[in-house]
């Protein structure tokens, strides 16, 4: 892998986790668990992922980033916004 990204921060494995959580192993080997439901009832653009089905489908970009299959995502360097906790 290049090593240019293994230094940038982002996740290296994500859990769903009910309602709008998710639980996230990091890059430099942390456990954060981010809540993102005032994130997505807030905010139009996610309304898919208002849907339990849909928000389970989560997963991983190539740069550590958080995604999903229509396109919804969260950069990987923006992730600690969303955090309610540590592991």
């Amino acid at each position: 892998m290049n090593s240019r990204i293994d230094v940038l921060p982002g996740a290296t494995r994500v859990r769903p986790k009910r309602p709008f959580r998710l639980e996230v192993e990091l890059r430099n080997g942390g456990n954060i668990l981010l809540d993102l439901e005032k994130l997505i009832q807030q905010r139009e653009v996610y309304w898919m992922l208002r849907q339990p089905r849909y928000f389970s489908m989560v997963s991983l970009d190539p740069l550590g980033g958080i995604c999903w299959p229509e396109g919804e995502d969260f950069a990987p360097d923006g992730l600690d916004r969303y955090m309610v906790s540590k592991a």
